[in-house]
């Protein structure tokens, strides 16, 4: 029997057309493959805090995941609901809070709760703190529950950093009034701030570390407790 041509032909331009590799660009050449399923692209974003008395790297990874690198420690995180900014935990106490690429919290497990700021670039690293440095600060005074912060810089000008609610609420006043137990007077927008303290032993609540004084901030009709000591003191050693 013989065969059509037509037919002969058309066999052989199907089985040359089964045998072709992948659709190649038009422009290029090089031929389309398409990414394995599951890839994910690559969205990492690298900024650098200061956070208190600790440099900090925040890596994010889109917006489920950072790893927050923390001196010589790294914690992996995920995304937990915040009602304002990016909030990351590792379900281990350990949470880094920040609003834009400029401030923050960093909350370590056992550790009072340390305000951050940030250079808001893309890998580069954190300006000096512009809160009062505790290396020139005198007195210097945290809480917890909610954090809350309070320094006392000596300088020209004696100024009192005064930061609650993890730093959401600051305030600044520049030459309290000093009295023989503490600081006083009022921010810029009218606030009565007033930080006093007793020297007397005091352990923090959440990481046990003892210092020299018990204090009492008071920020307008609102008063936090918390412990303090002064720039340079001794440690104070806690009975177990």
């Amino acid at each position: 029997m013989r065969i059509s041509p037509w037919i002969l032909s058309a066999a052989i331009t199907a089985s040359l057309a089964a045998c072709q590799p992948a659709a190649q660009d038009a422009n290029t050449g090089t031929a389309e493959v398409a990414p394995p399923a599951g890839t994910a692209t690559s969205d990492e974003r690298t900024y650098a805090f200061q956070c208190g008395d600790l440099a900090v790297q925040a890596t994010y990874r889109g917006q489920d995941s950072a790893t927050v690198v923390v001196g010589g420690r790294t914690f992996v995180m995920s995304s937990e609901t915040a009602a304002s900014g990016a909030k990351y935990g590792d379900g281990q106490g350990n949470v880094f809070w920040t609003k834009g690429t400029t401030e923050g919290t960093l909350t370590l497990a056992g550790e009072p709760d340390r305000s951050c700021t940030g250079s808001g670039t893309e890998g580069e690293a954190a300006p000096a703190a512009t809160t009062p440095a505790a290396s020139t600060a005198t007195f210097r005074a945290t809480g917890n529950e909610p954090g809350w912060l309070a320094q006392v810089s000596d300088g020209e000008v004696p100024r009192l950093h005064v930061e609650t609610d993890y730093g959401e609420k600051k305030y600044e006043i520049a030459a309290p009034t000093q009295g023989q137990d503490g600081w006083s007077g009022r921010a810029d927008d009218g606030t009565e701030i007033k930080l006093t303290f007793q020297r007397t032993v005091c352990e923090d609540n959440m990481s046990g570390k003892a210092f020299g004084a018990t204090v009492m901030l008071t920020v307008g009709a609102r008063q936090f407790h918390g412990c303090g000591d002064f720039s340079g003191a001794p440690k104070v050693a806690v009975k177990p």
